[in-house]
């Protein structure tokens, strides 16, 4: 009963934790103390490659006619044989037309080369 209270009195009608003092702001919100031992107890393994590539995000078109076609690579010795054959043959005509086409062609040219001359 001094001069001075020691408590002071808080106005009636507030609850008590109101009386309390604030608590100052935290200031530390993260860190990362014992992660990097926690991170190494099984050890950091790299991430293990995938034998298939992934199709997502590809366009579905393709990976649909892509699949169609491995189908279609599938068959037996004999016929692979026979495709291995029917190849070859169109190989040859193919090199064949291309002879008489470079022949056509170097025709063509030494009669436009010749042409312009005779005319002078």
């Amino acid at each position: 009963q001094g001069r001075w209270p020691l408590r002071r009195a808080s106005p009636p009608g507030l609850p008590p934790q109101s009386r309390r003092p604030a608590a100052m702001a935290k200031s530390k919100n993260h860190t990362g103390n014992n992660q990097v031992y926690k991170n190494h107890r099984n050890g950091i393994k790299k991430t293990r490659r995938p034998k298939k590539m992934s199709m997502q995000g590809m366009n579905c078109k393709f990976v649909r006619n892509q699949a169609f076609a491995k189908r279609g690579m599938n068959c037996t010795p004999e016929e692979k044989e026979t495709r291995l054959a029917a190849q070859k043959e169109a190989q040859k005509k193919m090199e064949e037309k291309k002879v008489v086409e470079r022949a056509d062609r170097l025709k063509e040219l030494q009669e436009a080369a010749a042409a312009p001359k005779s005319k002078k």
